[in-house]
């Protein structure tokens, strides 16, 4: 999740772009889709969090995609590609016909011109570090040169990355966001339309946006890619997002008819769903971690016993167990279960408030007294309210006073990043981090490095930043794993943050609907133009 603000521009200078597209398919078989609240950015290069990558994944295609459910990955709008024997050089050959909602086809320029897109000042790009790999991407990012020799178009249908070193993942970061395929006379629009009415080359073009409300995607009739043949079924046509900001809210919607979709059953209410709802419910794992972070600028926890007493003070296995019902487990570090450099024998902090009460007596603050009130910053959702009240709950009984500070997801957001220029603003603040590819070096660096864009709570440590830049170049697995194992240990040994949760991931599907394949990055990556409609003739 990165920190963005809430743009809710008018769609001007895009008459000329949108005028000369081929017409939606007409609506047909519509999947409602149960959504929280309006998404934070619908720029695929500024976006970063799941309100808003729920749509970019729909809108937008790169060279390549994660096949459904898995971290495989397979050709999108390249038909193929070559890698050199050095790993430093990947060829991709352009499919023809592939068109974006514009109607104007996609070529090799498009490509090269969205990669120096994300890397730009300009454009406010917030994945810079998603590309660090390639050739000339630090100069070209920080606006020391105008040349990015990473990426060339060497015919209309053909692209040549060149990295600057050996990067194993580099496919499955083109696989996301970062790798977004955008056409240049939209998003150099200097009004600006883009920033509400996107235009990408994906299964589903942007319909409209009535904030507070709802978004609406049409599929997109030229798509390349194929539907299944299974005549005893229809494909999606329309995607209508409603906003419903209560989940007790929206899964009475979904009971009655009015969502086939929600990402979200509300706490207390699993273990019912699991009962009466078997054929509708879907759960997988996913990357992503549930914690609680440090102002490490700020006065208390620049103190590394009084942050180790907040990691013996929150009760995480009530959290786990019976507010969320088991549908998460219990985090022992950062890294998930799954992921390159997860460690499967470190134990969770002990919930001992005995053992937080001497520390934060040894830190100088016996029974509290001495501290500041330490405001804690959140945006709530129903089941994150029950979460906080606890944590406030297990804070006060060692006597520290904790002030909440709450707002909607786009002030919160724009509220971490304040951190940076007014570190004395708020001292602890929770975050949901999910991985952007699998890979610890796009899951770790970007919270914990210093300086890096997500690293919200200002940590420094430098042990762990030479840690980071020597594992990206690591080319043995064991060794890098190894490395990352060694990096979460130092982030726990030094209470960098205080681990709550790693996610499990459940939702809701009306039984009519069929194929749904989650994967470990999250509901924003589900594949809806392959997922089907019973009973329907295609």
């Amino acid at each position: 999740m990165t920190g963005m603000k809430r743009v809710l521009a008018l769609v001007a200078g895009l008459t000329m772009a949108v005028s000369c597209a081929r017409a939606p398919v007409p609506p047909g078989e519509t999947l409602r889709y149960r959504m929280p609240e309006d998404p934070t950015a619908l720029d695929p290069f500024r976006a970063g969090d799941d309100n808003s990558l729920v749509y970019i994944n729909q809108v937008f295609d790169g060279l390549v995609e994660y096949v459904p459910g898995t971290l495989d990955v397979r050709p999108a709008v390249a038909e193929s590609w070559t890698v050199s024997r050095d790993s430093l050089t990947y060829t991709f050959k352009l499919r023809r016909g592939v068109r974006f909602h514009n109607g104007r086809e996609v070529v090799a320029e498009d490509v090269v011109y969205s990669v120096r897109r994300a890397l730009s000042k300009s454009s406010l790009s917030e994945k810079h570090a998603f590309l660090a790999m390639l050739s000339g991407a630090g100069d070209f990012a920080s606006d020391k040169s105008t040349e990015l020799p990473g990426v060339a178009a060497t015919g209309p249908d053909t692209v040549v990355f060149t990295l600057a070193y050996p990067y194993d993942s580099f496919l499955t970061v083109l696989a996301g966001e970062a790798g977004s395929i955008l056409p240049k006379e939209v998003y150099e629009d200097p009004a600006k339309g883009y920033l509400t009415h996107p235009v990408g080359c994906g299964p589903y073009r942007f319909e409209s946006w009535e904030p507070r409300v709802s978004i609406v995607l049409t599929r997109a009739a030229d798509y390349w890619k194929r539907p299944a043949a299974d005549p005893s079924t229809a494909a999606i046509d329309r995607i209508e997002f409603r906003f419903i900001y209560d989940s007790n809210t929206a899964l009475e919607e979904y009971r009655t008819g009015g969502v086939d979709f929600t990402q979200e059953i509300p706490p207390g209410q699993r273990e019912k769903a699991l009962r009466e709802l078997p054929g509708d419910l879907h759960s997988a794992t996913r990357f992503s971690i549930l914690y609680v972070g440090f102002n490490h600028h700020s006065r208390p926890f620049k103190d590394r016993l009084l942050r180790r007493a907040l990691l013996h003070a929150i009760d995480m296995d009530f959290i786990v167990k019976v507010l969320g019902e088991g549908k998460d487990r219990v985090a022992a570090g950062m890294i998930p279960p799954g992921m390159m450099g997860h460690d499967p024998h470190r134990a969770a902090p002990a919930y001992d408030p005995n053992l937080a009460s001497r520390l934060i007596a040894e830190a100088g603050f016996p029974g509290g007294k001495g501290l500041p009130p330490i405001v804690y910053r959140t945006n709530e959702t129903t089941a994150f309210a029950q979460i906080t009240d606890r944590i406030l709950a297990d804070l006060s009984r060692i006597g520290l006073k904790v002030v909440h500070k709450t707002s909607d997801f786009g002030a919160f957001l724009a509220s971490l990043t304040s951190l940076k220029t007014e570190p004395t603003a708020f001292a602890l603040y929770r975050m949901t981090w999910f991985a952007d590819w699998p890979d610890p070096d796009g899951y770790l660096p970007a919270q914990f490095a210093t300086g890096a864009v997500a690293n919200f709570g200002l940590y420094h440590n430098e042990s762990l930043d030479r840690i980071f830049e020597e594992a990206r170049r690591e080319r043995d697995t064991e060794r890098r794993a190894a490395m990352y194992r060694d990096a979460d240990t130092i982030l726990m040994d030094d209470a960098a943050f205080i681990p709550i949760y790693w996610y499990g991931q459940d939702v809701l599907l009306k039984p009519r609907f069929t194929g749904l394949k989650l994967g470990p990055l999250g509901v924003f990556g589900i594949a809806w133009d392959e997922v089907r409609v019973k009973g329907v003739k295609g």
